[in-house]
């Protein structure tokens, strides 16, 4: 692999990890540098890209982007940030994978186990299942991506209004079958998701500030407060004061 290392310091921690799980990829050549890296891929060859990132998520993209102006060599970004707009941004690049920072040893070595296994030719590994791409902007991007894209989408704008049908828009999908694959993925529908996300960004407001409850009603996207109470009712078995009054006398 070529690892792009624009923090320093992850080369020698990756080799660790690598070795220790005896994987199959070996670092060929660690570079800090969006033109080391281009210069590196036009004199040798490799079976993959891994760029971390860390605080330079927008370098890592711009990498990203010229890579594929000339290769389709896949690439796993690691240790950027979990924004819907750095995530759709890297998903049009067409990265293989993007994991967010904190990067768990887990994820990295399964991201790598997958395309280890898509890289390879032997017939036990080609028959392998594998999910349908679907079409965003004209490419092919496995559903998984464009659920993590969808999920972003909602963490980083959970106090707009929120509906399956913006965000279908907004990626040119149709909405039932995104519902469909969302529910595929999650084993729960996007309304129940949301709810889900809006609810324990209320508790965790309600218990670690100060807020209003108006407030944090509408920080997590209800401009009705009876209908939040309602709803946060519905989720906890409590109503908002009762719940931050526990937490108050438990904390």
């Amino acid at each position: 692999m070529l690892l792009v290392d624009y923090s320093r310091r992850w080369c020698r921690e990756l080799q660790h990890l690598l070795n220790h799980n005896k994987s199959q990829y070996v670092i060929g050549e660690c570079v800090h540098s969006a033109p080391a890296a281009l210069t590196a891929l036009s004199e040798r060859q490799f079976a993959i890209v891994v760029v971390f990132t860390e605080q330079y998520d927008t370098a890592g993209l711009w990498l990203c982007h010229h890579i594929r102006k000339t290769s389709d060599i896949p690439i796993l970004l690691l240790g950027g940030r979990d924004h819907y707009r750095l995530v759709r941004k890297a998903l049009a690049y067409q990265v293989n994978d993007y994991l967010s920072g904190p990067v768990r040893p887990s994820d990295l070595l399964n991201s790598l186990l997958g395309m280890q296994n898509r890289l390879s030719s032997e017939p036990v590994k080609q028959s392998m299942p594998s999910k349908a791409p679907i079409p965003i902007y004209g490419k092919a991007m496995n559903s998984s991506h464009v659920i993590r894209l969808v999920k972003a989408y909602i963490r980083d704008h959970l106090g707009d209004e929120i509906t399956l049908r913006k965000i279908s828009d907004m990626l040119h999908f149709n909405c039932a079958y995104l519902g469909q694959k969302f529910k595929l993925e999650e084993n729960m529908s996007f309304t129940d998701y949301l709810l889900q996300q809006r609810m324990e960004k209320a508790m965790q407001l309600l218990s670690s500030t100060s807020l209003r409850i108006y407030e944090i009603a509408v920080e997590v996207g209800y401009k009705d407060i009876d209908w939040f109470y309602k709803k946060f009712k519905s989720y906890t078995g409590s109503s908002p004061n009762a719940y931050r009054r526990q937490k108050t006398h438990t904390a």
